[in-house]
């Protein structure tokens, strides 16, 4: 596989995990501060932008048979 494909499997990779952390643990952690709940309600917004952006970027490769 070459480098940049596997860059962007690894960091779509890391950015589900990140957005599951988020949403099944630290979000429930932060409800007793609001201010450190609207931090990570905005980063799960942000790392779910970079996930859609990194999906459709797998998709093209796929689609162009360049993901190799």
């Amino acid at each position: 596989m070459k480098n940049h494909n596997y860059d962007i499997v690894k960091m779509l990779f890391a950015s589900l995990d990140d957005s599951y952390r988020i949403e099944k643990y630290y979000m429930e952690d932060s409800k007793a501060c609001a201010h450190c709940h609207e931090i990570f309600a905005k980063m799960k917004k942000d790392i779910d932008g970079h996930v859609a952006m990194l999906q459709e970027e797998v998709a093209r490769h796929a689609k162009e048979n360049s993901f190799n």
